[in-house]
């Protein structure tokens, strides 16, 4: 990768952090490891990738000499991987495009086969569902997925347990908020990969040039056309947000049935209207101008939108969750795949990481490594978010097997799914 390719984002990235957010260190301080939505926080592509060039992990030798074994089958969701050169400019990975990937085969001698397969949680793991209950390989080394998915993953036994000597990058440097979660406190089966929020994202020309006024509350994408927008097909955000739409303190330990059904039926209308629901494919939709407005994951548009695309804060408030790494049962390259979660805990990896894609970096040292590489970071609010977004931030994630039921029963006649 030269030089040049490494910094061709710059300008266009510079200029969506200034304008793809309206209105998070604090949000690690108040984020408990959890998330309703999939995917994507940082501040210059450009800088990012330059610096992953020479970036190189201080500790992410193994405690045991073993052979690193490939291809790495690696499946993530989309715009949730740092990229250089066309691809980076494009915010579209391409095999070969991304520093920390090719740096990890350069210095292991094995190849990463990365796929943005992920757009939602539930549909990707019906397609290795079958896999999983017959005990058989999935075809992937490592997966990532949201906290309530991969609590469902650890406790059906459909992880393999990682070797903690293979992860010393890991152990030391995951912060301290992210640790002891409920479902697997000791790490046995899973490290987080980003944290994020969930909120509003619209295409500011578009709605001008429609005479709409651009959205400051979660309520006014009813008063938009209901064939221009997109709700997330992963039903705990498109629930939580319009639990809070409502008024309803989306809290798990509060939330009735009842509730469930007034998000439905406030939603019904704008279904019957023309309402898409939709996991990370909206980006297709705002670049092709099919959405004007949608409920997003809030780097997204930051990483990956055009420059009239902006996420905001929306005056109700925002969700929050955490996305993670597991190793599915039977993976083929298991040693690889724990190599592969080493790698990303070092500080400096973390950082390129973060600051491409504009979500929290779960790594202690992350944040200082990214002020270095631009120290305009420390103005973004999708990595450093202000005291007021950090009020407004609320977890809908550890609902009871009786309301997740009756979400998704709610969901499915909405989605016709």
């Amino acid at each position: 990768m030269s030089e040049t390719d490494a910094r061709t984002p710059i300008t266009r990235r510079r200029f969506i952090q200034g304008s793809a957010v309206a209105g998070f260190a604090a949000f690690l301080a108040a984020c408990t490891g959890t998330r309703s939505g999939g995917a994507s926080a940082g501040a210059s592509a450009g800088s990012s990738a330059n610096a992953g060039a020479s970036a190189a992990p201080t500790s992410a030798a193994p405690a045991t000499p073993k052979t690193a074994t490939g291809p790495l089958k690696f499946a993530n969701w989309p715009a949730y991987i740092d990229l250089a050169g066309a691809a980076g400019e494009a915010g579209e990975y391409k095999p070969g495009s991304s520093p920390t990937l090719e740096q990890f085969s350069k210095k292991y001698n094995v190849q990463v086969d990365y796929e943005e397969k992920i757009g939602d949680n539930a549909s990707f793991v019906e397609t290795i569902k079958p896999a999983l209950v017959g005990k058989l390989p999935t075809g992937w080394d490592l997966m990532v997925l949201t906290d309530w998915m991969a609590a469902k993953i650890v406790d059906s036994g459909w992880a393999e347990k990682i070797d903690q000597e293979n992860v010393p990058n890991a152990k030391k440097n995951l912060r301290d908020a992210l640790r002891n979660q409920p479902w697997d406190a000791p790490n046995d089966f899973h490290y987080p990969w980003q944290s994020g929020m969930t909120g509003v994202g619209f295409n500011a020309k578009t709605l001008s040039q429609n005479g709409i006024k651009e959205p400051t509350k979660i309520a006014d994408l009813w008063n938009m056309p209901a064939d221009k927008l997109v709700f997330l097909s992963e039903a705990r955000d498109t629930f939580g947000l319009t639990l809070l739409k409502l008024g309803i303190d989306p809290d798990p330990a509060k939330v009735t049935a009842d509730d469930l059904q007034k998000v439905h039926d406030d939603i019904k209308p704008l279904v019957d209207k023309g309402l898409r629901f939709e996991g990370n494919e909206y980006l297709q939709d705002f670049a092709q101008k099919k959405a004007w407005a949608a409920y997003v994951w809030s780097g997204d548009l930051a990483s990956s939108g055009g420059a009239d695309d902006k996420f905001i804060f929306p005056e109700e408030g925002v969700m929050i969750w955490t996305d993670n790494m597991l190793i599915p049962k039977g993976a083929a390259n298991k040693y690889t795949a724990e190599l592969m979660i080493n790698w990303v805990y070092d500080p400096k990896i973390a950082a390129q990481i973060a600051n491409y894609v504009y979500y929290v970096s779960p790594v202690k040292g992350a944040d200082a490594e990214i002020k270095k590489l631009d120290p305009e970071a420390a103005a973004n609010p999708l990595l450093f978010p202000t005291e007021e977004v950090v009020a407004k931030q609320h977890n809908f994630e550890s609902l009871s097997p009786e309301l997740e039921k009756k979400m998704n029963e709610l969901y499915s006649d909405l989605s016709g799914t």
